[in-house]
């Protein structure tokens, strides 16, 4: 029985390595690259931004050069009360607008996203969990940027 899981399970991871998965967001498939950014908006998710897209400014030969203005907005909204009116869920949003110049085209495009998320006990757990979230919404709006990017 163990020999039987043992070629189960060597077969598995075999047939795992040879099924040519690639990631979406491959840097060998990355056909431009960002030579200016100009942000404008909430600080923090500008930060986030300006991290995950600072690996696709490095110059590269026979790829789309794009100037870029992003202005994010983050907003919280309290989603539902309870009966006494106080808050029990927030509904957090980031909205991103780029504005893009290439060499023969100009355009802009709108990213949104938001999340819910639910009262604390403790202020201090839900300002640390607003910020994590804060920070995922903006790295996912940065590979939405890239991936527009990518496909355009």
């Amino acid at each position: 029985m163990r020999k039987f899981k043992i070629i189960i399970l060597s077969s598995i991871m075999i047939f795992m390595v040879g099924c040519g998965y690639t990631p979406l967001l491959n840097t060998q498939n990355i056909n431009f690259y960002i030579s200016e950014i100009n942000y404008e908006g909430d600080r923090n998710v500008n930060s986030y931004i300006k991290n995950n897209l600072k690996k696709y400014s490095k110059f590269k030969e026979n790829s789309k050069k794009y100037d870029l203005n992003i202005t994010s907005a983050y907003n919280k909204v309290v989603a539902n009360k309870d009966e006494d009116g106080n808050p029990k869920n927030y509904n957090l949003k980031i909205k991103v607008d780029v504005i893009f110049n290439s060499l023969n085209e100009k355009g802009s495009k709108t990213f949104e996203k938001n999340i819910s998320l639910g009262i604390q006990d403790k202020k201090v757990k839900e300002k640390e969990l607003e910020k994590k979230y804060k920070k995922d919404l903006s790295e996912s709006i940065s590979k939405d940027i890239v991936f527009y990017f990518m496909t355009n």
